[in-house]
């Protein structure tokens, strides 16, 4: 499969689509002509105005070598992947004036394979990922070939790709931009997306392990708050629940805790949260967000904040803390379901363990979702006086992200395992496809439980 880079808006479907699948990327006509015209300009700006050549950071390469200091643990190749398709994608608009060879070999890697090595430990600055993402283009760094690591210089063998030479202001335009924060963001929005969904299928099976009611989720209940994700997840819990073993007769508000009453306004909450962070990453994914920006139709080179990732860091924060919030009301029903153990179902299985572990969780995700879009290092650098923490904020919202799947596949199997002890015969075909694939191979630890409750919602889009 083939995908044309183009000035096409991108939805995130789309995008996820073409990372997730073996699709190759290939310049548009269009994508080719914004490249060159605007490398063309640049060219002849440079000629006619010499004494620019500082402020446009030309053969920059030192400025590249300076900023990869990244340490820690090196980022995932799908995260890479993504750095690597926006970069092409904001070249590919025509307003960065790099050359087209340059963004054909950006696209080589892409379509190899070959993954620059990144260093993800506490990201202050979007340019020490991307000057680590930059370096093998021109021969220098170290990239990730089917999970092993190669110096860059190794490429000209493996592939006859002989390194870049920096030309222009090139070096200084894989230094700007967002593509660090972006990429994070859309990996961690479309796993959020997905939480959502399985947080209502979760949070369905134990409601009628509890032995809830479904007046709580009546239409008639959102009709006089309708907020649209309340709305939608009432809707998506009555669809869950329309063939189970509840009540459908009201009961009194006081005999449901909230933890299962208001899942609708717990949830929708979440949603709508989600839908508003969704609008920020898909128009970032389709933004130029280099510095300078130059306007070939004007002739103009204009300076400005377009790096800067207040805007992405704001929403990484906001996700984290929104997510923490879906992890919350997920204890107190794992509380609930301990607390209504009956006698008849006592067994040697140490159930309290469940809650202990999400308990710990939880304070690592109550930690994580302080947002670090409120700090901003003081650095000696005059114009760069305050730091967007974009990647910071991306980065320990992954944490919050991977927190909840497993706070999600802990309370799944406590409810599943309490039941089969009720014995209960009213199953989803949701469910029934879960507890198959359950049985599908001796599942003897908890650790391997939700390892393999987790691998289930990942396969399956609920």
């Amino acid at each position: 499969m083939e995908h044309y880079i183009s000035n096409e808006v991108l939805l995130l479907e789309q995008l996820t689509a073409i990372i997730e699948g073996d699709t190759q990327l290939k310049l548009s006509e269009e994508a080719v002509i914004n490249i060159e015209t605007c490398h063309r300009f640049l060219s002849d700006y440079l000629q006619k105005d010499p004494k620019s050549l500082n402020n446009l950071s030309v053969d920059s390469m030192s400025l590249l070598r300076h900023y990869a200091c990244g340490i820690g643990e090196r980022i995932p190749n799908e995260i890479v992947k993504l750095m690597l398709f926006l970069k092409i994608q904001s070249f590919s608009y025509g307003y960065s004036g790099v050359r087209l060879a340059l963004v054909q070999r950006l696209i080589d890697f892409y379509n190899h394979g070959v993954f620059p090595v990144v260093y993800s430990k506490d990201i202050p600055d979007e340019r020490i990922a991307l000057a680590h993402l930059a370096l093998p283009l021109f021969g220098e760094g170290e990239v990730c070939i089917q999970h092993k690591v190669y110096s860059a210089q190794e490429l000209e063998g493996k592939y006859g790709w002989q390194p870049l030479s920096s030309e222009g202001r090139e070096a200084d335009a894989l230094l700007n931009g967002t593509q660090l924060t972006t990429a994070y963001g859309i990996y961690n929005l479309s796993k959020s997306l997905k939480l959502i969904q399985w947080a209502d299928f979760v949070a369905s099976v134990s409601t009628q392990v509890f032995g809830g009611n479904l007046s709580a989720f009546s239409e008639a209940m959102q009709v006089v708050r309708p907020h649209k994700g309340l709305v939608e997840t009432a809707e998506h819990l009555r669809m869950l629940l329309k063939d189970s073993v509840l009540s459908e007769h009201p009961q009194a508000f006081s005999s449901m805790p909230e933890a299962f009453c208001s899942i609708p306004q717990i949830h929708g909450a979440v949603r709508e949260s989600i839908a508003a962070i969704r609008k920020v990453i898909k128009t970032e994914m389709n933004s130029v967000t280099d510095n300078p920006i130059l306007f070939p139709e004007t002739q103009e080179v204009i300076f400005g904040g377009n790096s800067h990732t207040l805007p992405l860091s704001l929403a990484m924060d906001f996700l984290a803390i929104t997510l923490t919030s879906l992890g919350n009301i997920s204890e107190r029903r794992v509380f609930y379901l301990l607390s209504n153990i009956g006698k008849e179902i006592e067994t040697e299985i140490d159930y309290p363990i469940f809650q202990r572990i999400i308990e710990g969780i939880l304070n690592e995700n109550r930690r994580l979702s302080t947002p670090a879009s409120i700090e901003s290092p003081i650095l000696f650098e005059k114009t760069i006086d305050i730091k967007g923490m974009g990647g910071s904020s991306a980065i320990k919202c992954e944490q919050v992200v991977k927190n909840i799947e497993e706070i999600l596949a802990i309370e799944l199997i406590l409810a599943t395992s309490l039941w089969k002890k009720k014995q209960f015969e009213h199953h989803s075909a949701l469910f029934k496809e879960y507890l198959s694939f359950m049985a599908e191979e001796e599942v003897t630890t908890l650790k391997k439980q939700i390892e393999h409750t987790i691998r289930f919602f990942e396969m399956n889009n609920e």
